[in-house]
């Protein structure tokens, strides 16, 4: 339960004692992934690095590979072009330090983790700061090209004295700061996002029904994976045939990888938008987990109606438009599952609901009294109640004289909540298919039970 824990106790609400280790865990988690920039859960193989290029460099250790460069051998490798040239990711991987033998991070010396902990402070004060990569002169988030190996040592010779000065300055004085502040919020193109507007850090009972609606709105659109100018950008670029096939030619078992992972991004933003309902990190901790592990699947699908297109049938996945046929390595049970879920996406998208409606009807999924396990009811009916009067308001402004658009949508909230349990159950099948597989730990720690189907009461 310690990754769930720790992404909520970023805010400074948990109440949980943490050792060095998982101190330095967290903190792991603000630097960018080393080989493409995109948000890292980890030392993977030695390195910190994100979920994608952590399961890119197993599969390529997992046997014989023959990759080839189709350029000059220096593409760039970033959060968008990562997928495109596997030679250069991987030497990239390689020329970091990557390797199957290399220390996990509990096994790290404290020489090590202190390292990794003024990393952090660095990266941490340099945003708080407002400052690009270039300015702070530290590890650039947004990907830079892999370089040969002599140039970059003779570039970390040049950069090393001044990168040590301004790390030896911030060592002393960022570390309280950071553990005590919010999380940070990423998305795949865009890189950080502004801090939350402090209305969204106010109590619920302190806001009247319409702040409340803009506050739930505000993190809603801070936190999610792509803006709708991303999404805009990525309609419009063509993504070529030997893309899709790349996808298509997937065994089952990398493509289940490879949804994991998406899942997992969505999910560590779904938390972050969590934590910005005003309200939400009032509650007791226990109950928090609760409602992220039941709705957090739910809330992913909700996100799913903002990246779908319907009149070509493609949907964001990563970083491009990709049809849905390119899932193709996929199960019967699991065939119709994808199916019944864009089923529901297109219902969603006819109701013509706007970003706010989204915003708030997905913190309705998410606190809900009725969800199994959590303890403190009152409180969570009482929040829910008020969003629900939020949402009513902002329904009588954009929908005028449609009186049954909220109940059209609590019918497809049971929909919702079949869609999640089945998911478990082929989530289930496959790791009896392949136990050896290793998802990521908060994949792991959020989809592990059943999930009761349940018609919420809005």
């Amino acid at each position: 339960m310690f990754d769930l824990i720790a992404f909520l106790s970023l805010s400074g609400h948990s109440t949980h004692r943490l050792s060095n280790v998982d101190i330095t865990a967290a903190q792991i988690e603000v630097i960018p992934c080393k080989v493409c920039g995109d948000k890292s859960s980890g030392v993977h193989y030695g390195v910190i690095t994100c979920e994608g290029c952590k399961g890119f460099f197993r599969r390529s250790q997992s046997g014989p590979v023959n990759y080839q460069c189709p350029r000059n051998k220096n593409c760039v490798i970033d959060r968008v072009n990562r997928n495109r040239c596997q030679y250069c990711r991987l030497q990239k991987c390689l020329a970091l330090g990557m390797s199957r033998e290399a220390v996990k991070f509990g096994r790290m010396s404290k020489k090590q983790r202190e390292k990794v902990e003024d990393e952090a402070n660095m990266v941490k004060a340099s945003r708080l700061n407002g400052l690009t990569p270039n300015q702070y002169g530290g590890y650039q988030p947004n990907g830079y090209p892999f370089q040969p190996q002599q140039q970059q040592q003779q570039q970390q010779q040049q950069q090393q004295q001044p990168q040590q000065q301004h790390q030896d300055q911030l060592q002393q004085h960022q570390l309280q700061e950071f553990m005590s502040s919010e999380g940070q919020l990423f998305s795949p193109t865009s890189g950080l996002q502004p801090a939350p507007h402090p209305v969204i850090l106010t109590r619920a009972v302190d806001v009247n029904p319409v702040n409340l609606g803009k506050a739930i709105t505000e993190a809603h659109l801070r936190t999610c994976l792509y803006s709708n100018e991303q999404i805009n950008l990525y309609k419009h670029q063509v993504v070529s045939q030997e893309d899709v096939e790349s996808y298509k030619n997937l065994t089952h078992r990398e493509l289940w990888v490879e949804i994991a992972e998406k899942i997992t991004m969505a999910v560590q933003q779904i938390i972050e938008f969590a934590k910005m309902i005003p309200g939400f990190m009032e509650l007791s901790q226990d109950d928090q987990i609760m409602l992220l592990k039941a709705g957090s699947f739910e809330l992913a699908l909700m996100q799913l109606c903002r990246v779908f297109d319907a009149d070509t049938n493609r949907v964001i996945f990563g970083n491009m438009f990709l049809p849905l046929e390119a899932f193709a390595n996929l199960t019967d049970e699991e065939f119709h599952l994808m199916t019944a879920i864009f089923d529901f996406v297109k219902h969603i998208q006819l109701l013509n609901i706007t970003e706010s409606e989204m915003a708030m009807l997905s913190a309705l999924i998410l606190i809900s009294s009725d969800r199994p396990g959590v303890k403190e009811v009152g409180e969570i009916q009482q929040l829910h109640s008020r969003i629900v009067t939020a949402l009513k308001l902002e329904m009588g402004v954009n929908h005028p004289g449609d009186e049954n658009i909220l109940k059209r949508f609590v019918e497809q909230a049971g929909v919702l909540r079949s869609l999640s349990a089945r998911h478990i159950r082929v989530l289930n099948a496959f790791k009896e298919e392949a136990p050896d597989i290793d998802f990521p730990a908060l994949h792991k720690e959020l989809f592990s039970i059943e999930t009761e189907t349940v018609v919420p009461a809005m």
